[in-house]
């Protein structure tokens, strides 16, 4: 072969080993998730939601750059389960058990059921839901009872309404206030935040499930994905003890999950 030949052929090899991603050495982070604010909002807002300032502030210290987009959740869990996007944030450990789950949680949920304000149904633990049409949302995991019920009745439009999107809560609570369901189930902090952003009336809580903890997760298929989660462990604890998670979750109304007991 001429040298010159060889050469050019090294040169394209160089080139294109050049455009190929190098996990190791990739400073940006993808994370997905639907719009559930104030945990995560809008991917357009100055006010991106709490689990993403958090982790920005974390990670961007340590030299990485966070972009955040919405999808549906379903399609988010797909993705990073794939590689296809880095992380997800709000996740519970169940239904993460496949991915690289940072330990130290971003947050909690605490599942409550909602009514209409005429309706006096009061939601029970152990108690059957046979009788309402329950509103939830595609590829969310609820934990006991509610997930079995769910996946023995998602066939029956009479007693189980599932809905996809990037703003589903949004579709629910139309739905709710349509009577085309009658029991919504939602996170409390989501529900609450939704009511006072979008002035909403004549929804009542009818009770709730204990707290459980939320998380990022990170794709297995990331080669630092356990280096990404060290650092949000740190970061997250290190943070807290600087007071800046409580300055960052009051910009949203809230408290500090772990102080807020």
């Amino acid at each position: 072969m001429p040298f010159r030949k060889r050469v050019i052929i090294f040169a394209g090899i160089l080139l294109f080993l050049g455009a190929m991603p190098t996990l190791a050495g990739n400073k940006t982070v993808t994370i997905a998730a639907d719009a559930w604010c104030p945990y995560n909002c809008d991917e357009q807002s100055r006010e991106p939601g709490f689990m993403i300032d958090i982790t920005r502030e974390i990670l961007g210290a340590a030299g990485y750059t966070v972009n955040y987009k919405n999808q549906s959740w379903a399609s988010a869990m797909t993705d990073v389960a794939s590689g296809r996007i880095d992380a997800v944030v709000g996740a519970g450990e169940s239904e993460a058990k496949a991915l690289m789950i940072a330990a130290e949680p971003l947050g909690e949920n605490k599942t409550c059921y909602y009514t209409r304000d005429d309706d006096l149904f009061q939601f029970r633990v152990g108690e059957s839901l046979s009788s309402r049409r329950v509103g939830v949302i595609s590829g969310y995991l609820y934990g006991d009872p509610l997930d079995p019920y769910i996946a023995a009745n998602r066939a029956n439009y009479n007693l189980v309404q599932l809905v996809t999107g990037d703003k589903p809560l949004l579709q629910n609570i139309r739905k709710l206030k349509a009577r085309r369901i009658d029991t919504l189930v939602e996170n409390m902090v989501v529900m609450d935040f939704s009511q006072r952003k979008y002035k909403l009336n004549g929804i009542r809580l009818a009770g709730c499930e204990g707290p459980v903890p939320l998380y990022i997760a990170f794709s297995p298929k990331r080669e630092d994905a356990g280096h990404l989660a060290k650092l949000m462990n740190e970061g997250i604890r290190g943070l807290r003890k600087k007071g800046r998670i409580k300055e960052i979750v009051t910009r949203y109304g809230l408290k500090d999950w772990k102080l807020n007991r």
